[in-house]
């Protein structure tokens, strides 16, 4: 009974509780049926479900003669048959499987859990090695950045983070660093980023060990939660994602991601990996999340967002527009180029669906694709607002714009209404005023000016007709464009011909509004 203790209190130390005792002599035999029928009921009676996608990581290669490369290993998930294509995770070459031994007898596929070796044909015995990974084809990603639920052995003394280690998981073997809380205690138990020098393939719940360079030995062992890329300045958000991830169920750990990159395809391979789940328990993690709020979908159900990603991306359009009012005299910007600048905090899609959310709440203005934060300048009554963009309609894409008579008459509006909402669009900067009662949209300008400017590559000196047949269009159109680009030093004249001004818009620079004459 005191051995028992003493026993009893060593395995707590490391976590094993409960742990079936059976006394054993080797001189009588006494308790050995005892122990032959407990190890009967724990040991596993059924074939290991074979779900999930094909992942085998390889802990021998070597070549036989006449049949070339062969890998061996045990399948983690996944099955695999004769003939099949399978793809090297650290180079995405594929091959294909010309053999499968399993414990030295040819089988048609794979089992789980079970020692295999693959006759593999389009690589050679010098393309793999130890701790390489055979894969179902895009399905898994090595990571050089992941997230691991570590606990430190009570016989190790506690470390510093961030320090560097030796990283083992599966069959591979690398160098790493370890960052976290300052210091991890014995036997503590810490959520810790882990930067590897070389990727490795790692899937939630993966089991992994940390040993010290010096003096050797293993000080903790560890689950993985999760990859992320590598990216400055994100120590505090990764530690908090991994906090999250630690021990939540299927919802909490999608929420968590949703939370942590903002939004993501529904139906996106990586978001399989990540929460390494069948598609039915990720589906009703989905449903569970919307149901109460905590993961929006987009109105196709294609693209599932955060809702503080929203309200981030608010903040960032009515920055950008305030930005514009306070710092041009024009407060009016193209909604695409609004979009394009949120490409990197959002798809086009959903800063989409942001803009229109804002136009309804009336916390910006719209007036044909032009936005603005409203103000006395650039608010409109609703009928303005109704004329106005059918006003624009007729400017929209096009380099032969009508005159005030034209536009009057298309919109059959009396003259001074027209000219009332036309003076209104070019003191917003909206159309430009060209003069002798042209106008023109601020888009349709800029498209001609990048024309012109990829003229004058051509040839330094244009006539107005290699000019006017170059833009596709009549000398009654040509004529006052071309002076207006002369007066705003587009374009110089030298004689009948033209050059190039200094100012011409440059394509690298940010798109601004045309010269204020």
């Amino acid at each position: 009974f005191e051995l028992a203790e003493e026993l009893d209190l060593f395995l707590a130390e490391f976590g094993f509780e409960d742990i079936p005792r059976v006394p054993l002599s080797s001189v009588t035999g006494e308790g050995l049926d005892d122990l032959k029928t407990l190890l009967s009921e724990m040991a596993r009676t059924s074939e290991r479900s074979a779900t999930g996608h094909f992942r085998m990581p390889i802990d021998r290669v070597f070549t036989v003669e006449g049949r070339g490369c062969v890998a061996a290993g045990s399948p983690w998930s996944g099955t695999l048959q004769v003939g099949d294509q399978v793809q090297i995770a650290r180079t995405g070459q594929l091959v294909r499987v010309r053999e499968i031994e399993v414990h030295g007898t040819d089988e048609p596929q794979t089992r789980i859990g079970v020692r295999t070796a693959l006759n593999l044909a389009g690589a050679s015995a010098a393309e793999l090695a130890r701790g390489d990974e055979l894969v179902s084809k895009d399905t898994h990603s090595p990571a050089s950045r992941i997230l691991v639920d570590l606990t430190m052995f009570v016989d190790a003394g506690e470390i510093k983070c961030p320090t560097t280690i030796q990283f083992h998981t599966a069959t591979s073997a690398t160098a790493a660093r370890i960052f976290g809380p300052r210091n991890i205690p014995v036997g503590g138990s810490e959520v810790v980023i882990v930067d590897l020098e070389q990727p490795v393939v790692a899937t939630p719940g993966q089991a992994c060990l940390f040993r010290r360079p010096y003096p050797v030995g293993s000080f903790a062992g560890g689950r993985i939660l999760g990859s992320v890329q590598p990216a400055a300045k994100q120590t505090t958000r990764l530690l908090q994602l991994g906090t999250e991830l630690k021990g939540a169920a299927a919802a909490n750990r999608l929420k968590a991601w949703i939370d942590f990159l903002g939004e993501f395809p529904r139906d996106s391979r990586e978001l399989q990996a990540k929460l390494d789940l069948a598609p039915k328990q990720i589906e009703s993690a989905i449903l569970s999340c919307v149901e109460t709020g905590t993961v929006l979908e987009s109105a196709d159900g294609k693209i599932l967002t955060s809702p503080s990603l929203l309200e981030r991306l608010a903040k960032f359009i009515l920055k950008v527009l305030k930005q514009q009012a306070e710092s041009m005299d024009d407060a009016w910007l193209d909604e695409q180029s609004v979009i394009q600048r949120a490409i990197p905090i959002a798809a086009a899609e959903t800063t989409q669906t942001v803009l229109t959310r804002l136009i309804k709440e009336k916390q910006v203005v719209r007036v044909n694709r032009m936005i603005a934060v409203p103000s006395e300048q650039t608010v409109l009554s609703k009928k303005q607002l109704n004329r106005m963009n059918q006003l624009l309609a007729l400017y929209r894409d096009e380099r032969k714009p009508p005159t005030l008579k034209e536009a009057s008459t298309a919109l059959d509006s009396p003259s001074d209404t027209v000219a009332s909402l036309i003076r209104f669009a070019t003191q917003q900067r909206i159309l430009i005023d060209l003069g002798r009662g042209f106008f023109i949209s601020q888009q349709s300008f800029a498209v001609l000016c990048t024309e012109l400017r990829e003229l004058f590559t051509e040839s330094p000196e244009l006539s107005v007709a290699e000019i006017r047949d170059h833009w596709g269009i009549t000398r009654k159109h040509a004529i006052p464009l071309l002076e207006f680009c002369d007066k705003s030093e587009i374009t110089l004249r030298n004689g009948d011909a033209r050059i190039q001004g200094k100012g011409m818009p440059n394509p690298t620079e940010p798109e601004t509004a045309a010269p204020q004459l």
